[in-house]
Order: C-alpha cells, then sequence, then structure tokens
C-alpha cells in the first residue's frame, strides 16, 4: 500500500503519469499504478519532473545587498539544489556554509575571491582583501560545500585594478582545480579582455545583460 498515490500528472513530454510514494519515497512510477493508497492526490493539470538545479543564485542571508532565502527559491519552486554565486569569501563562508546545512534545498556555494565576499558593490578594488592562501586553506575545508570560485569583473567592483583580479582568479583555480565563474557588467575591463583570460570550462554569468560591455550589440549583431 502506498502512502501516497498522485494521479494525473504528466512528465515533461506531455505523457500520462501515476507516481506511488511510501515512507517519504517515489517507490513506483507508470501510466496507471495498481494498488491502494492511505491518500490520493489529484494532480490533473501539473506536470511532474525531477528536482530543478538553479545554478546562479544569492541566498547568503547574513548579506545585505543581494540575498533570498534559499527554501523560498528552491523546494518551494521546484527547485531542490541551488548554487550561490559567489556570496562569501573565505571570512565568511564558514557561516553561510552553517546556515546553508538548516535549508531543505540543497545549497551548493562558489567561493568569492575577495575575504568577505559582496558585503559591498566593490570588493575587488581593493586587492589586499584577496588572499591566495586562505582562499585554498577554505575550499580545503570545505569541499562537500564550495564547488566553484567566482570573480567580479566590472567597473563598479573592480575600481582601477582592471583585468588583475581575473588573473588572480585563474591562478586561484589552477591551484585548486575547480570552475571558475565570471560576473561581467560595464567596461572596465573590456568583455574582449575578458575572454582572452579564459578556457574552456569557464563560466561567462549575465552575458545576455543588455549593457555595451555584453555579447550583444546595439546593431543587431
Amino acid at each position: 500500500m502506498f502512502d501516497l498515490l498522485v494521479k494525473n500528472v504528466q512528465d515533461i513530454k506531455g505523457n500520462p503519469l501515476e507516481i506511488g510514494i511510501k515512507s517519504g519515497k517515489i517507490v513506483d512510477l507508470g501510466e496507471r499504478l495498481q494498488g491502494e493508497a492511505k491518500e490520493v492526490f489529484n494532480a490533473e493539470g501539473a506536470y511532474v519532473s525531477a528536482g530543478w538545479i538553479d545554478s546562479h543564485v544569492h541566498c547568503f542571508e547574513m548579506m545585505d545587498l543581494y540575498y533570498d532565502y534559499p527554501d523560498e527559491i528552491g523546494v518551494a519552486t521546484g527547485v531542490t539544489t541551488v548554487i550561490d554565486a559567489g556570496s562569501s569569501g573565505e571570512a565568511n563562508i564558514k557561516d553561510f556554509y552553517e546556515l546553508a546545512k538548516k535549508a531543505k534545498t540543497n545549497v551548493f556555494a562558489l567561493l568569492n575571491i575577495s575575504k568577505h565576499g559582496i558585503v559591498t558593490q566593490d570588493e575587488l578594488s581593493d586587492l589586499s582583501l584577496v588572499d591566495e592562501a586562505k582562499n585554498i586553506a577554505r575550499i580545503q575545508e570545505l569541499p562537500e560545500f564550495i564547488v566553484g570560485i567566482k570573480a567580479r569583473m566590472s567597473k563598479t567592483v573592480i575600481g582601477q585594478n582592471g583585468i588583475i583580479p581575473l588573473q588572480m582568479a585563474k591562478k586561484l583555480q589552477s591551484k585548486v582545480n575547480l570552475p571558475l565563474m565570471v560576473h561581467i557588467g560595464s567596461a572596465p575591463p573590456k568583455l574582449e579582455d575578458i575572454l582572452q583570460e579564459l578556457e574552456a570550462g569557464d563560466i561567462v554569468t549575465h552575458c545576455f545583460n543588455g549593457k555595451e560591455n555584453g555579447i550583444l550589440a546595439t546593431s543587431d549583431e
């Protein structure tokens, strides 16, 4: 006997599906399941899929600049896993980890190469806040949580430092062998200068931002 039988749902291809659940786990799937259930839920008109993954969120609630609560943008919306894109740095990512463990949503993080993460908009304007040794130590300390590194490369973030923060991020990446996500925005640095530093597998985020320094030109190219 099922604890719960979900009926009249569709998979992402529109095929009819019934789902049998027992002890909180899916134990059977099929177009029409046999057997009784303690509870039957009619999900007519709904679709079902495996949990979604959102690979760019900001959900460290100790940060005033950008944050959402992980379960509000996670399991409540069908997203079972989120990756926080550099909200925290080596000085506070352990605090983030302790909060993230309390969420129902699976939470992972990209480590901001700047010490405090996005406490202010210009976290890479002071390069003394980028400590490679401490970043490496934190990555080694939290391998189950930190799944990559993050550098935000736009003029409001880097100040007068040009391409140097990205070069520092690439150097760190070469030592920890983790993915690198690069935020782009208004120049400097120019997009072409950023792309010259990147390799296959690196991630460019906000690439469709509509700013003049993005991949979309005003000439419809």
